[in-house]
């Protein structure tokens, strides 16, 4: 009998592609690699390859998922009942990079939460405090820069693409009782920091403030009350002194 000609492979259906597009996409090495704003560099590479704590990590990546990248001689407290959230896909970078010899800091508190999306550098010499109970969260490409704080007694929450410069200073609490009038103002309030935001070196973002999407903060600014989106603003208090702005 002649040879029957191969069978040709079945085509797949319109309803089927989505879902094998899916499975394709979990298999993809961008799954494996953390998302950037620029093409990987060799020597960043090398730098986090050649400093990262590898026990730490993945003794993190074990009990949280995710990826907690660490370098050695950061200072990672992790208090009772709190979370670090990272979901699958998502990195966070602790203490890499790159002008200080001082180390990253880390405190998360009883019941504390830090969670972030995608891709966040917390550089050298920063110091993230997160108290009992409260919650911080982060976006994708946003970092903070080297010798910055963040003091989060409530709710702090960073939006993607944000620049945060040197020597920042976030806060959601003044720590202390105040009262205008005979009332007294509340201690803490939510601070919202959206996507695309940029803090310059020196700033101070106090608690109950919202910044808006692409708004840029000019160094040394103190914002005490809520930036409008592509707005820029300087000064103590600060105000705005451009509108329509764009930066990259």
């Amino acid at each position: 009998m002649p040879r029957q000609p191969p069978r040709p492979a079945r085509m797949l259906r319109n309803a089927e592609r989505p879902a094998a597009a899916a499975g394709l996409s979990r298999l993809l090495p961008s799954r494996l690699l953390p998302d950037s704003n620029e093409r990987p560099d060799l020597s960043v590479v090398l730098r986090v390859a050649l400093h990262v704590a590898i026990v730490r990590t993945l003794y993190l990546r074990v009990r949280y998922g995710g990826w907690c990248v660490v370098s050695r001689g950061t200072r990672l407290k992790i208090g009772p009942g709190s979370r670090l959230l990272i979901p699958d896909g998502s990195f966070l970078f602790l203490g890499f990079a790159h002008f200080t010899p001082a180390p990253c800091a880390v405190h998360l508190g009883r019941g504390a939460t830090l969670s972030v999306r995608g891709t966040v550098q917390i550089h050298r010499g920063t110091r993230v405090f997160v108290h009992d109970g409260a919650r911080l969260e982060i976006g994708n490409r946003s970092f903070v820069n080297d010798c910055s704080t963040v003091t989060c007694f409530q709710h702090i929450t960073i939006g993607s693409g944000c620049a945060i410069s040197w020597n920042t200073n976030i806060l959601d609490t003044s720590a202390h009782e105040l009262a205008i009038g005979g009332q007294p103002r509340p201690r803490s309030g939510p601070v919202t920091i959206g996507d695309q935001v940029w803090i310059g070196t020196g700033a101070t973002v106090l608690a109950g403030v919202t910044i808006g999407d692409g708004a840029v903060i000019a160094a040394g600014s103190v914002v005490a009350a809520a930036v409008p989106g592509q707005t820029l603003v300087a000064g103590n208090p600060a105000r705005v002194v451009r509108e329509d702005v764009s930066w990259h």
